[in-house]
């Protein structure tokens, strides 16, 4: 349960803009691909993207910087499963 009054705060890693950690979305490398993180409770190193900000990330430069986040190897196998994680977060969204 959350402390009273203690509102944990996270940056975007493409706009920076900080925010409340429950209203960014965590992205993590879990078994070797990257996952979306919707309870936000896996281990591991994790980066926060605002929901207007996901879709950037099919810039080469914001992948980069997403890879900085997550302090890990940029590999043609991460930065696929990262696309995946993506489409299926924007299949997820467009059903809400």
């Amino acid at each position: 349960m959350h402390k009273k009054g203690h509102i944990p705060e996270r940056t975007c890693v493409v706009c920076r803009k900080k925010n409340s950690k429950w209203n960014l979305l965590r992205f993590c490398v879990y078994q070797g691909k990257i996952i979306w993180d919707k309870e936000q409770k896996k281990g591991g190193r994790g980066a926060y993207t605002c929901l207007e900000c996901v879709k950037k990330l099919r810039n080469k430069k914001l992948i980069r910087k997403f890879f900085n986040a997550l302090r890990i190897e940029r590999t043609p196998e991460l930065e696929e499963s990262l696309k995946e994680v993506i489409k299926k977060f924007e299949n997820e969204g467009n059903k809400t």
